[in-house]
């Protein structure tokens, strides 16, 4: 498992998805309700067995639509952040 991902790409609306410049696709670790949410590379599925995209918290996003939402951001991020410190 790497420790830090140069990050390309990232999308308005979805502030824990982030591209490298090889085109995968990454969900960075954070907390949604009270459920921690490790770092893990998400896969690209066929919805109805002709639309491309991926599956992000339960949720049906296209390829196009993120393409659609990507902006271009240079950083450098680690993958593995300890999420026993979080307040809540």
């Amino acid at each position: 498992m790497m420790d830090k991902l140069l990050i390309k790409y990232r999308f308005q609306g979805y502030p824990y998805v982030v591209a490298d410049g090889k085109g995968e696709f990454f969900q960075l670790p954070h907390v949604v309700n009270k459920y921690s949410r490790s770092f893990r590379k998400l896969n690209l599925i066929l919805n109805n067995g002709i639309t491309e995209g991926y599956r992000i918290n339960r949720k049906f996003i296209s390829l196009n639509q993120l393409r659609r939402l990507a902006y271009i951001s240079n950083e450098i991020v680690a993958t593995k952040i300890d999420l026993s410190i979080v307040p809540f």
